[in-house]
């Protein structure tokens, strides 16, 4: 019923939208442009990858993890239908600095990340996904591996006052799934706001082999927005977001989330040409509240021992940083804050032993990590040569109730020592020299210093990691450091295109890994599990890649995108653990073992038309991935085959109210998955990616 009163309500708002495309004068007309929430970063000596709307509109993507994987060597962990977690250039979870617009921070509930930071951010809000590679952007909070910033849609203020509605419906097949999406903005010089809400239902989808994938979920969120300017080049926004998500199946980890509630707010400030040095502050305080439920009721082992774990997570902090230009040399000076207070236990109950009372655990023990940090950033020119250097302290702070698991009274694992004080130095350095219009060269050098997260220093008795072990969290582990050099060149040639290409190196220190631990000082809890391992510092590891990219001149009404990446990385002294009859009976030194979850040699191209003045614009994509032969012997990694995907979207502008965006992905309907999927729970089957899939998606503004 509700269904078919949004598909009345929604051709309704199409055939207005045709009668009034002729009648609407263009009222509603934006001030000079002025980004009010976060800050815009200029071009750098490190590499900076967008995805913004226009890009985003034409692909079938459900999530943010799943469009990272437009860009070159950013892919995602996928353990369910959506909600991938996202990859960049090997490095994963907290060694990435995921937020959202320019500084709030999210803490997921899931300790098998079923929902990280990009989970509970929409993707049908997002204006554009940046993500700056290295630990070279330091304004941003602790930056180890990269940052990636969800920039989402914002009010804007206008010239006169006006309103505009937007609206938008998609279908995509296999999944048979839908999404809808409405918005209403407006305002004038002095008051605006953004009022939009999302709504996503898919069903199961079937793999290229016509197999079914239990991966349906349902997801809403709604967004309200408040910006005043009481003062001229003076500007301050209220954000409130609620989302939820309900039944959301992932088939490759021990239980699937029954319900997940999240509230996010955020309060920023903006300042700008505040004198001729002082030329800008921004300001931004926030907090993000994660309720998150989940169980293994549709699990082959829940006939014997049904799980729920109930998880609340809380992040809140502020960032604050001040432009100063003192003609050739401009300097930016910053603080930020960030607490995070995780809680959360496991009900147990024995179906087969129903007068037994449940069995509580605890996954985490009122965990609390704070961040202070401090940061300056400096540039200034030389003629066609740019400098650019920063420098970040960071004060960090951690505790939590004692790590203490008791069963049928006994005492089965104790650690009182929680507490543990840092202080972490980063620095980078970056040149790009202009030799001409043609060539540019950019070299990036930096460090980048992060303390252990929540799950490495608190988790308790939980199979998180890649491999088949509970794992421990170590309060006392120490930060993890990347010192990584990027070395780039940019290419352009009016009638030919652009060429864009880099090679970057990363020595890790500290870097945090798992060690078995002896049955003595703990066993595991987790069925089927071959062990204990306890997060730890390995000496060290490294990792190399490149990225490059050709486009031809927008100039053309036909063009081409082409890209290839590859990262590879290197444990110079790994341990193997030998397993016999499902247990641990022996080790053994491998000698440069690859690190394990890094994807394999990638490659993509792109053609495209632009017929009708750029209105209609059909686009031919091809995507061919490699076997992945640099393997994990220590992790017991399998190799993944190769593949090649031939993809098609387009778009069809009607006028300035009426969008039509489609395509069909996967058209020969191949069976593949990536590398980096997990396997599905209760065998060793692969989780494959879906088949064919025809998805058509209708916009329409006024």
């Amino acid at each position: 019923m509700r269904k078919g009163i949004c598909l009345i309500a929604f051709s309704l708002l199409l055939a207005l939208g045709a009668v009034m495309a002729q009648e609407l004068p263009d009222t509603l007309i934006s001030l000079e442009a002025v980004v009010i929430i976060g800050v815009e970063v200029p071009e750098q000596a490190y590499p900076i990858d967008d995805i913004h709307r226009l890009e985003i509109d034409v692909l079938p993507t459900k999530d943010i993890g799943e469009l990272m994987r437009q860009i070159p060597n950013v892919n995602g962990i996928r353990k369910g239908g959506a909600v991938l977690d996202p990859v960049v250039r090997g490095f994963k979870y907290s060694q990435l600095n995921v937020q959202l617009n320019g500084g709030q921070k999210i803490e997921g509930g899931c300790p098998n990340r079923m929902d990280p930071a990009t989970a509970h951010v929409d993707v049908d809000d997002i204006r554009a996904l940046e993500v700056i590679k290295g630990p070279f952007a330091l304004r941003y909070g602790p930056n180890f591996g990269g940052v990636v910033n969800m920039k989402t849609v914002q009010p804007l203020p206008q010239r006169v006052f006006g309103v505009n509605v937007g609206a938008m419906m998609g279908y995509e097949s296999n999944w048979n799934g839908f999404k809808q999406r409405f918005s209403v903005d407006g305002g004038n010089d002095k008051v605006f706001f953004s009022l939009s809400g999302n709504m996503k239902k898919f069903r199961d989808y079937e793999d290229g082999n016509g197999k079914e994938v239990k991966s349906s979920f349902d997801r809403y969120n709604y967004t309200a927005q408040l910006g005043v300017s009481p003062i001229k080049n003076n500007y301050l926004i209220l954000s409130y977001d609620r989302s939820y998500g309900r039944n959301v199946n992932f088939p490759a980890l021990p239980m699937d989330e029954r319900e997940d509630n999240t509230y996010m707010a955020s309060l920023d400030y903006k300042a700008i040409k505040v004198s001729n040095t002082f030329t800008e502050f921004n300001a931004k305080f926030y907090i993000s509240d994660v309720s998150h439920l989940m169980d293994n009721k549709e699990r082959p082992f829940s006939d014997t021992v049904v799980a729920v774990s109930d998880i609340q997570a809380r992040n809140y902090g502020f960032r604050m940083d001040g432009s100063f230009d003192f003609g050739e040399n401009i300097f930016v000076f910053g603080t930020d804050y960030e607490h995070i207070l995780k809680d959360g236990e496991r009900n147990k109950t024995k179906i087969l032993e129903p007068t037994m009372p449940s069995m509580k655990e605890d996954l985490w023990n009122d965990a609390q990590i704070q961040n202070n940090g401090l940061f300056v950033l400096y540039r200034r020119v030389f003629g066609k040569f740019t400098l650019d250097a920063a420098m970040r302290a960071d004060f960090n702070r951690a505790t939590s109730g004692e790590l203490k698991l008791v069963k049928m009274g006994n005492e089965v694992y104790k650690d009182s020592d929680v507490e543990s004080n840092y202080t972490n130095i980063s620095a980078s350095v970056g040149g790009q020299f202009h030799f001409s219009k043609k060539f540019v060269l950019k070299l990036a050098l930096g460090r980048g210093v992060r303390s252990p997260d929540m799950s490495e220093r608190f988790i308790m008795f939980l199979p998180v990691g890649y491999d088949n072990y509970d794992y421990l969290g170590n309060p006392q582990l120490k930060p993890e450091a990347n010192n990584e050099i990027d070395l780039s060149a940019i290419l352009t040639f009016a009638k030919a295109g652009t060429i864009e290409g880099g090679f970057f190196f990363s020595y890790v220190t500290d870097y945090i890994t798992g060690m078995l631990v002896p049955e003595s000082v703990a066993r595991p809890q987790t069925t089927g599990v071959y062990g204990v391992k306890k997060f730890y510092n390995e000496d060290h590891v490294y990792l190399r890649g490149f990225e490059l990219t050709y486009q031809t001149p927008k100039k053309y009404n036909w063009g081409i995108r082409a890209r290839a990446a590859c990262t590879r990385g290197i444990n110079p002294e790994a341990t193997k653990y030998i397993i016999e009859n499902g247990e641990v009976t022996g080790t053994e030194t491998v000698k440069n073992d690859p690190l394990p979850e890094i994807p394999p040699l990638e490659g993509a191209v792109d053609v495209y038309y632009r017929f009708f003045d750029g209105k209609l614009i059909p686009n031919i994509n091809v995507r061919m991935v490699a076997s992945q032969n640099q393997l994990s012997e220590a992790y017991m990694e399998e190799k993944s085959p190769g593949f090649i995907l031939l993809n098609f979207n387009f778009s069809y502008e009607f006028n300035t109210y009426l969008k039509l965006t489609g395509g069909v992905s996967n058209i020969l309907d191949k069976a593949y998955y990536e590398h980096l999927n997990r396997h599905i729970i209760g065998g060793k089957g692969n989780l494959y990616e879906p088949g064919r899939v025809f998805y058509l998606s209708v916009y329409f503004n006024i």
